[in-house]
């Protein structure tokens, strides 16, 4: 995931109970039950929690409508989207935690994936090898870290890709636990997506080092182009005449130690922790030098204080002491006459960050098709994939920067997304591959991305584009609807929420939103990050840009204790009852308060989810739902979330 959000670290407020030999006392009705003919079914979940997706008693029809009422109007006669799923990822650190001996891995994979006992899951974005949630290295465990299908010792490669083995899924138990889930529902549909590719296939880079233009709008470091680094020891020297410099950085939540030092000397450590994030902020001043030529030099130390989520330094300008006094502010960060700013960094190409090499995008290609076809010999098919997470998250982590079209950096070509997806599209094609191309799969704030994808050669093999939530907002996808198929797939719950505060009810909240706008705005899923952690986040691997304070869609303790996040229940109003393969079809409110969307399934049945955001102080809010034909009304208190289901007859 990308840190563009606020983080803190603060206690969850859950619900908890313990697996046993005890069956799951709990039993909801089948998916998108429908009521009889005169009443309306309802589930409803509150944000004190003395409602956790529980049924309702029935509300009758009427045919009477209250002008002075706020009203929902569903019409189904106005369609739109065909729904795929609901879900989150079985990563290999959701895998070890469900995999632990001391739970009933049956009941709790029932809760997730089944309708009737659970909540249905029917959509999961696997990723293909380690992302940041997998385990850190541990022998003793039998936990490799870092992997990918196709792993070599430094300097060697494979282009024809006869090391490549999917065993270190099996080792985890990720394709069982898949297959497990596919038994289960056997409607569940399953996506995949890269991290990285081999390290033998890439560039080195840095997250400093690809920012072409990142003063062309004289912002300074910092202007929305993932500028940052927390690669340790990667640093940046600034040389500069004058007789002190003054070092800008841009402070917040995310933000880590920089080891600061002069011609050499000793270095100063400056914390860039805020609890507010802000630009252009004063983190150091150097003491006044002799006239004449010096090296400022501003090093990751990739370290963090107690209070802050990741560790990531953002340099954003330097204002430059001169002899007589007179103070020149310089924000260019590709040098200037007043400076040379060098990028300094590893030089060696491995699975966090850097480029993918073109010269292997047939070999990567192929890497793609094998994978596919290894996991439909396991009976795991293959629904969709993207070429890249986050393609441009740049952090210390399985990462890889994808530009969407042709770039350089450093003087070298790199592979670009619009070239790489031409030549998946073919080795799909000479393999017979159905799997879906998705592209882009990152945020909602730069669509000019996957607008790029779509405006070259490689649109004809591009199915749909994938969101995830972390900058911008859902609305971004309309100006895509009806050129692709258009699916949300990631967005964590964690720590952050809430400003440090993720209560259930203001988590609830976050997942409600989620699901609401992603489908109204088109989205054909709704996909959280993590599904299984434990309590504290955990295991996630050790380097420093993976995410340390994400939440699973449940919690799993190592004494057994099974907790059900809001992610669940927020998850479980919608992949409960919207069937997959249903329309989503209008509906509109007369209060803001009152979000909502509405499917209508293929068996018949209709579903409404309703979800009132206003603060508690505000109190219950009773409104009337309209059909062509008919009305119900309901009271529904502040912060809470509901689903009706009804039968078909208002079509």
């Amino acid at each position: 995931m990308s840190r563009l959000l606020s983080k803190f670290a603060c206690p969850l407020i859950v619900v908890c109970f313990t697996f046993s030999a005890v069956s799951f006392a709990v039993v909801y009705p089948s998916q998108a039950q429908a009521a009889d003919d005169r009443n309306v079914n309802a589930w409803l979940t509150t944000p004190d929690q003395s409602n956790l997706l529980t049924q309702q008693p029935a509300i009758p029809f009427s045919k009477n409508t209250n002008t002075s009422t706020p009203t929902i109007t569903v019409n189904d006669a106005q369609k739109y989207q065909h729904m795929t799923g609901f879900g989150a990822s079985l990563t290999a650190s959701s895998a070890v935690v469900l995999s632990q001996p001391n739970i009933s891995q049956n009941q709790v994979m029932h809760s997730l994936f089944d309708p009737r006992t659970g909540i249905g899951l029917s959509y999961l974005r696997q990723p293909m090898g380690s992302s940041d949630l997998a385990p850190p290295q541990d022998a003793s465990k039998g936990w490799v870290g870092e992997y990918t299908y196709d792993d070599m010792p430094a300097g060697q490669t494979d282009p024809t890709l006869s090391h490549f083995s999917i065993a270190q899924d099996d080792r985890y138990q990720i394709t069982s636990l898949l297959k497990k889930a596919l038994r289960i529902n056997p409607k569940l549909k399953i996506m995949a997506t890269p991290w990285s590719p081999p390290a033998w296939m890439k560039l080195p880079g840095n997250s400093w080092g690809h920012c072409t233009n990142c003063d062309g709008n004289k912002l300074g470091f910092y202007n929305g182009s993932n500028s940052w680094d927390n690669t340790p020891n990667d640093y940046i020297s600034i040389t500069f005449n004058g007789t002190q410099i003054k070092f800008y950085a841009v402070v917040g939540t995310d933000h880590g130690i920089a080891a600061v030092s002069i011609d050499s000397g000793p270095e100063t450590m400056v914390d860039s922790y805020s609890p507010t994030n802000a630009g252009n902020t004063l983190v150091y001043t150097s003491p006044v030098l002799p006239a004449g030529q010096h090296t400022l030099k501003i090093r990751v130390t990739g370290q963090q204080n107690s209070n802050a989520h990741w560790n990531g330094i953002n340099p954003d300008r330097v204002d430059i002491i001169s002899a007589s006094g007179v103070t020149t502010v310089d924000d260019s960060v590709q040098g200037s006459g007043l400076n040379q700013f060098y990028y300094g960094g590893s030089g060696a190409a491995s699975i966090n960050q850097g480029y993918l090499n073109p010269k292997y995008y047939q070999a990567y290609a192929q890497y793609f098709v094998k994978f596919i076809q290894a996991y439909q010999r396991e009976g795991i098919p293959i629904y969709a994939i993207t070429p890249q997470n986050e393609p441009q998250n740049g952090n210390y982590m399985p990462t890889m920067l994808l530009p969407a079209t042709s770039q350089t950096t450093n003087g070298l070509d790199i592979g670009n997304e619009a070239d790489f997806i031409t030549h998946l599209g073919q080795a799909f094609q000479q393999s017979n591959v159905k799997t879906k191309i998705l592209a882009f799969d990152h945020n909602w704030d730069t669509p000019e991305y996957p607008r790029a994808i779509l405006n070259s050669p490689a649109a004809k093999y591009v199915d749909g584009i994938a969101f995830h939530c972390y900058g911008g907002d859902a609305s971004a996808q309309d100006q895509f609807y009806g050129q692709k198929d258009i699916y949300e797939t990631e967005c964590s719950g964690g720590q952050w929420e809430n400003n440090g505060n993720p209560t259930f009810g203001a988590t609830l909240k976050s997942v409600m939103d989620l699901g609401i706008n992603s489908t109204a705005h088109g989205a054909k899923t709704v996909v959280r990050w993590g599904l299984a952690l434990d309590s504290n986040g955990n295991p996630h691997l050790d380097t420093s840009g993976s995410c340390g304070s994400c939440r699973g869609v449940i919690s799993i303790a190592a004494d057994g204790t099974v907790t059900k996040n809001s992610d669940y229940y927020g998850l479980g109003h919608f992949s409960k009852f919207v069937i997959p393969g249903a329309t989503r079809v209008a509906s509109t409110a007369s209060s803001s308060n009152l979000e909502n969307v509405a499917f209508h399934n293929q068996n018949g049945s209709h579903v409404l989810v309703v979800y009132n955001s206003n603060a508690s102080s505000a109190g219950a809010t009773t409104f009337q739902v309209k059909l062509p034909h008919r009305t119900f009304s309901y009271t529904l208190p502040a912060g809470a979330a509901i689903t009706f289901t009804w039968p078909g007859e208002d079509d």
